[in-house]
């Protein structure tokens, strides 16, 4: 909870959101209480913990398939833009397939994957 709350600004908002009920007079002497809580307590190992979590990081964000992944969620499947205008030109192309079909003889084309044969 100490690396959640450094300011009056965390406590605020833990505040409002429901997670923290403040008693005292502000929301500065709550952040001051959660960051002079962490003097009394002797910690070990947080070094060892936190080059782990980096380690972790660090292998985790190599991945070429992770890296991938994000992207393609943040950019692609994540933007309604990008999608509408994937839709946009898979309409335009099959309408203009549609039109050179129907000017000139594609059945020749097509019938050799059996979709006009019955």
């Amino acid at each position: 909870m100490n690396g959640m709350i450094d300011a009056e600004e965390d406590v605020r908002l833990l505040r409002k959101s429901g997670i923290i009920s403040n008693h005292l007079q502000s929301d500065g002497e709550v952040a001051s209480l959660w960051n002079s809580m962490g003097k009394c307590v002797r910690l070990t190992k947080v070094r060892y913990l936190d080059n782990v979590i980096a380690d972790l990081n660090r292998y985790y964000n190599r991945k070429w398939n992770v890296i991938v992944a994000a992207f393609v969620k943040k950019h692609i499947f994540g933007s309604w833009q990008f999608l509408s205008l994937v839709a946009a030109a898979m309409l335009l192309l099959l309408t203009c397939l549609q039109a050179y079909c129907s000017v000139f003889d594609c059945k020749k084309w097509l019938s050799k994957t059996n979709l006009f044969q019955r």
